[in-house]
């Protein structure tokens, strides 16, 4: 579901935020944005574009730059919903691709 967070198969720590619509769900493939871990993210993310977002209690960077596309068998388990943080993900989403 939109909003989900999976851990990739292959990934060691990053995670993958699902922003596709469910209205998309019957695609082969959904559209997510990389998630790193703060600690290990080599620069200073930009607030508005690349929020930190907590998950089980670590902070990760939502490389919303990276966004891409995965098959759906690619995505792995899902591990925690960030729904609660709609806005932010939204305004970073609309950051990148509309500048405001």
């Amino acid at each position: 579901m939109r909003f989900d967070v999976h851990r990739p198969q292959g990934a060691d720590d990053v995670l993958a935020l699902n922003v596709q619509s469910e209205f998309h769900d019957h695609l082969p493939a959904r559209i997510i944005i990389p998630m790193v871990p703060a600690h290990s993210y080599s620069a200073k993310p930009m607030k508005r574009l690349q929020p930190i977002l907590s998950v089980d209690g670590q902070d990760y960077v939502l490389v919303t730059s990276e966004m891409a596309a995965i098959p759906v068998g690619d995505l792995g388990d899902r591990i925690a919903s960030l729904a609660g943080q709609h806005s932010a993900i939204v305004d970073a989403l609309d950051f990148l691709l509309q500048g405001f």
